[in-house]
């Protein structure tokens, strides 16, 4: 099994650590333990699911469906230590279910399409919606006032992110929410050929860098698949979650405006970078087909937070540094990056919320959920006089992102500080917002629409988002193409709800 990151929890997207930089949405993978592993180590159980108990001896079992790396092979131990903990704070047992990253997406759709007995799940902004138009989760809004602790500890606008129709479903996890993409460097090729890669902030910034990486080591430095770089578009627009890629709004100019986001004057610039990038030999030339681009490469661009780097340098197998490309960016996607549903057919859902409450408030049950068995996955120890977290093994498979507030966990002793408060809790609060914050679109009447415009953006984006070609004529074509689908009646349905939300604000 890959072994997880230095660091914990991922932005919103969850992809395999790669030693190159061509895998997943950009080059390197977003700042994360919790890294996605189709396959089970050794020692992980089944991941097919134990019968959920309702109670133990009159004590109410709460079964709670994660994701990771499948059952830890020390699930039993470590429940016997949680739930005696958990008895005597709450008065609740815990039953976690851990599904693999292979399997989890159709595991998960089965649970709760067919109502399969669970108390909370883990959920995020590309389900939750559908999820509570199928009448699945509980509706926790009045029962809030039940657990003040959780209230206080997840910020009111991202509980206001989870609002559908004024009513609460979920509850958002307060972690690296605001998505900030950096430039990742390898250290040993910038501190040769551009030691000045600290100023770089924008795709016209990097050029000189990247021409110099490949004017000093005759290798394309940038290694990119067919996934490309999607910041490009995702770092100035919000998708709103309304599921179709080419459109948004701008987080900058105020105007409100539902747009098709590759046709936006600033989008395209840098899609015309991107080209000059390809054209000049900076980018792999196979880059639009790539399913995975390997080698060593020089650069790569990568969500997270400054000392995710760390962790960015083992998946890349080279000490690395970062640059930031852009501003941080929060979005009703990014706020609810994890969601922690309640099944509407709980019998148990005040006391879920109380076990969610303590999650998000009490460090020691923060930190068994997300290190493991102390003595077993982990160990506390002293670091210059503060508690740090010293991992024992790698073999604690539970994606901790999945679980609850970061801020307040032990950090590791490989940290330097403690980045929860001094990097990721700034960019939260320093964030641009978007003006959708809290927007959730009814697709109901255009649903189709939306699926045949995502599917000709599918066929576009690889070389988009790559480089290969004019860029004023691939979008040209894909626009065209998405047009003749039913691209501007969904753009008019998003506008009109749009407008409605925020003249209800």
């Amino acid at each position: 099994m890959k072994k997880f990151l230095a660091l914990l929890l991922a932005s919103v997207m969850t992809l395999a650590l790669l030693a190159g930089c061509g895998g997943g949405n950009n080059n390197d993978t977003p700042a994360t333990n919790d890294t996605p592993d189709t396959t089970q180590g050794n020692d992980a159980q089944s991941d097919t699911p134990a019968p959920a108990p309702t109670d133990d001896g009159g004590i109410p079992v709460i079964t709670w469906y994660q994701v990771g790396g499948g059952q830890p092979a020390n699930i039993d131990s470590w429940t016997e230590k949680v739930n005696a903990y958990l008895e005597e704070k709450i008065g609740v047992h815990l039953n976690i279910q851990c599904i693999s990253w292979g399997p989890w997406g159709d595991k998960r759709s089965m649970i709760v399409q067919t109502n399969e007995p669970y108390d909370i799940i883990f959920g995020d902004s590309s389900n939750y919606a559908n999820d509570v138009k199928m009448s699945a989760y509980a509706d926790i809004t009045d029962l809030l006032a039940e657990v003040p602790g959780l209230t206080e500890a997840i910020p009111a606008e991202y509980l206001d992110a989870a609002r559908l129709d004024g009513r609460i479903y979920g509850i958002p996890a307060y972690k690296d929410n605001a998505a900030q993409q950096f430039f990742v460097w390898t250290k040993e090729q910038v501190d040769a050929y551009y030691p000045d890669w600290a100023n770089v902030h924008s795709m016209a910034d990097a050029t000189p860098a990247l021409q110099a990486l490949k004017d000093g080591t005759n290798e394309p430095p940038l290694l990119l698949n067919k996934d490309g770089i999607s910041a490009i578009a995702a770092n100035r627009y919000d998708g709103m979650g309304v599921g179709l890629s080419a459109l948004g709004i701008s987080y900058y100019d105020g105007s409100n405006k539902v747009v098709a986001v590759y046709e936006q004057p600033d989008v395209m610039d840098q899609l015309k970078i991107l080209n000059q990038w390809m054209d000049s030999g900076l980018i792999n030339s196979d880059a639009a087909t790539a399913n995975e681009a390997t080698g060593m490469c020089g650069v790569g661009i990568a969500q997270g937070w400054p000392s995710a780097a760390d962790g960015w340098g083992v998946g890349r197998g080279a000490e690395v540094v970062v640059s930031t490309f852009g501003d941080p960016m929060l979005s009703t996607d990014t706020a609810l990056g994890s969601l922690a549903c309640i099944s509407a057919s709980s019998p148990h859902k005040l006391e879920a919320l109380k076990l969610l409450e303590l999650v998000n408030t009490d460090t020691a049950l923060r930190d068994m959920l997300s290190y493991g068995e102390e003595g077993v996955n982990f160990e506390y120890v002293d670091v210059n006089g503060e508690k740090r977290v010293h991992k024992l093994n790698g073999d604690w498979t539970l994606a901790a992102y999945t679980q609850g507030k970061t801020i307040h966990m032990t950090p590791e002793d490989t940290a330097k500080g403690n980045p929860y408060v001094d990097e990721i809790l700034p960019q939260n609060e320093n964030a641009v917002r978007s003006p959708a914050m809290g927007f959730a679109f009814d697709n109901s009447e255009v649903a189709d629409t939306i699926a045949a415009c995502q599917a000709i953006f599918q066929e576009y984006k690889g070389i988009i988002h790559t480089g290969t070609g004019d860029p004023e004529a691939n979008v040209a074509a894909m626009m065209e193409a998405m047009r003749a689908s039913g691209f501007d009646d969904v753009v008019a349905a998003v506008q009109e709800q749009l407008d409605a939300y925020l003249a209800s604000k």
